[in-house]
């Protein structure tokens, strides 16, 4: 009978270790679940800004929210379009030369002025200037090119602008 019995201390004993184990593996799955369920709650919080909203209130507002601000976007994308179109028949480019047109004057006081859109549609001006007169031109360009003869000048400032 005392065999018996050193028997059922030791299987009992072995049973409360278990259940110690168990335990304490039990406690720490609980831990770790708490850490994933606040994690969980703030992620849920954030989302609902601490209302007491459903998902589907949410999901609705913020799909309109998005939709809103693509059609806002889609019409500046327009807006960009056509300014854009207005902004080719401007003035892009500008170039300035000075040189000195007579052998008689000094300084480089004549020079030519070509100003373009970007499709290099626009005019040259040119100013010769002399001792006794001066003279201006202005002289249309269309497509990088003028009806009317260029001097040497005029030509190298179109190609310096066009560059």
């Amino acid at each position: 009978m005392e065999n018996i019995n050193l028997i059922m201390q030791n299987y009992l004993f072995v049973i409360i270790l278990v259940l110690v184990v168990l335990l304490l593996v039990l406690f720490k799955m609980y831990s770790s679940q708490s850490k994933k369920l606040a994690a969980l709650q703030k992620k849920y919080d954030f989302f609902t800004q601490g209302d007491d909203k459903n998902w589907d209130e949410i999901l609705t507002q913020t799909l309109t929210e998005v939709r809103a601000a693509k059609a806002e976007l889609d019409e500046l994308e327009q807006r960009h379009q056509a300014m854009r179109e207005q902004m080719k028949g401007c003035v892009q480019k500008v170039k300035l030369m000075r040189y000195n047109a007579f052998t008689d004057t000094g300084s480089n006081l004549s020079y030519s002025l070509a100003v373009l859109d970007e499709n290099n549609n626009g005019v040259v001006l040119s100013s010769l200037y002399g001792r006794e007169d001066n003279r201006s031109y202005a002289k249309p360009v269309e497509n990088g090119k003028s009806t009317y003869q260029l001097s040497d000048e005029e030509k190298d400032v179109l190609e310096q602008v066009m560059r």
